[in-house]
């Protein structure tokens, strides 16, 4: 190879090069004269949703006007949490909560009737029965999973456990 050579490569690499950054500055030139930006004051309902994707998530209240928005909070709230709450019906519990585990004695579970479930009557009473039950007991999670079962919803499912 001589300098001749080089000269070529050189000359032609750099028209290669040149080329290319001449294509592709053409390119973005077409791509930002094309481009059409939306007006968001022509679309009222792009306005309005972006507008309430930009909302503050809450706000706070002090003094009477935040006392006041507290009382209305906590009396909406009221029937809700009852109706949540549901009613004291055992069966309706135990058919919700505790039959998944307790009807085929899953991980040792005493099915209601059993033998088992007389042994540990007898060992632990009622009272036990219902504390393993609100405090869970080996796999049995506390409350049978469901945090939101109150106490009486509880001892009404072991009272029909037991029945």
């Amino acid at each position: 190879m001589n300098q001749a050579d080089d000269r070529v490569f050189l000359r032609r690499f750099s028209g290669i090069i040149l080329g290319l950054v001449a294509v592709t500055v053409t390119i973005i030139v077409l791509a930002v004269s094309v481009r059409n930006e939306p007006d968001p004051a022509a679309n009222p309902s792009q306005q309005a949703f972006i507008e309430e994707r930009l909302a503050p998530v809450s706000d706070v209240r002090a003094g009477e006007a935040g006392q006041a928005a507290l009382a209305q909070a906590a009396a909406a709230a009221a029937p809700a949490a009852a109706e949540a709450a549901g009613p004291v019906d055992g069966e309706q519990v135990y058919q919700s909560v505790c039959m998944a585990c307790h009807a085929a004695g899953v991980a040792g579970a005493p099915i209601p009737g059993s033998d088992a479930l007389a042994e540990r009557l007898a060992a632990k009473g009622t009272d036990g029965l219902v504390s393993s039950a609100i405090n869970g007991l080996n796999v049995m999670p506390p409350r049978g999973g469901r945090p939101d079962l109150t106490d009486e919803q509880i001892q009404a499912a072991v009272d029909f456990m037991l029945q």
